[in-house]
């Protein structure tokens, strides 16, 4: 799935070739033909990353919403340049004069009106973003203080409460907080939440400015019955919101 970072990047790079271009965009699913006639050249207004979605702003009030989910990427090309995966793969197609920005295997493509995205009870109601300017770190803790019941791990996967954290940097940071996964929200002191959101901030800031850099900072994510890097206590596994979710059982407590 991709993760914030990632999909902060892919934004990045779109916002480039499209942000105040006049566009024709080509959907690639049987819902959206009708609509295709006024796609033929629309402007686009800005193109936004929020936490896992991706948010193309078109003139006229609409917005084109994708999220990858497990399987979906983009590729971004110049006018007549190859495209490096099927066309059949393609889901949508947005070309400028100069680019073809394409969107492969996303299971999540709509085009909405801003009304219908921002009630849309799933999509339109996120929690704070902490790669964006407008993140709040109080909206975070009161969404978390709202769940008190719920396991710590379980609720950073959840969008509602944080956007943008995925598998991956969910157990790196409550590993490096010493925050069990298991543990109920309620049960974190202030200390355990500022420290946690200081690993996540700082795992996507390093994530997106080196998308290699996963690698080096990743400890025990699929190191099960592993000696814990800490410690040297085994890792251990277990399912937690339909994730395999790792953690050291003496140092997260």
């Amino acid at each position: 799935m991709a993760e914030g970072p990632l999909v902060h990047y892919y934004a990045s790079r779109l916002k480039r070739v499209l942000d105040g271009r006049y566009a024709s965009i080509e959907l690639r699913l049987p819902r959206f033909k009708p609509s295709e006639v006024s796609l033929k050249r629309v402007k686009v207004r800005e193109v936004e990353a929020y936490g896992k979605q991706f948010r193309i702003w078109l003139e006229g009030g609409k917005v084109l919403f994708v999220h990858l989910m497990m399987w979906g990427s983009w590729g971004i090309y110049r006018k007549g340049q190859p495209w490096e995966r099927s066309g059949e793969r393609a889901r949508a197609v947005i070309r400028t004069s100069t680019h073809e920005a394409v969107v492969f295997s996303a299971p999540v493509v709509r085009l909405l009106t801003r009304e219908e995205f921002e009630n849309h009870p799933r999509w339109g109601r996120v929690g704070p973003d902490p790669l964006r300017k407008d993140f709040s770190r109080k909206d975070f803790y009161n969404r978390l203080a709202k769940r008190p019941e719920m396991p710590i791990g379980e609720a950073l996967l959840d969008q509602s409460i944080i956007s943008g954290v995925g598998n991956i940097l969910r157990i790196e940071a409550l590993f490096r907080a010493g925050v069990h996964p298991r543990r109920k929200t309620a049960a974190l002191s202030p200390r355990d939440r500022r420290a946690l959101l200081r690993w996540i901030v700082s795992f996507m800031k390093r994530w997106l400015d080196d998308r290699n850099s996963a690698s080096r900072w990743m400890k025990i994510y699929r190191k099960s019955g592993k000696p814990c890097p800490r410690c040297g206590a085994k890792i251990e596994s277990f399912r937690q919101a339909g994730r395999i979710t790792f953690a050291c059982p003496n140092c997260q407590c």
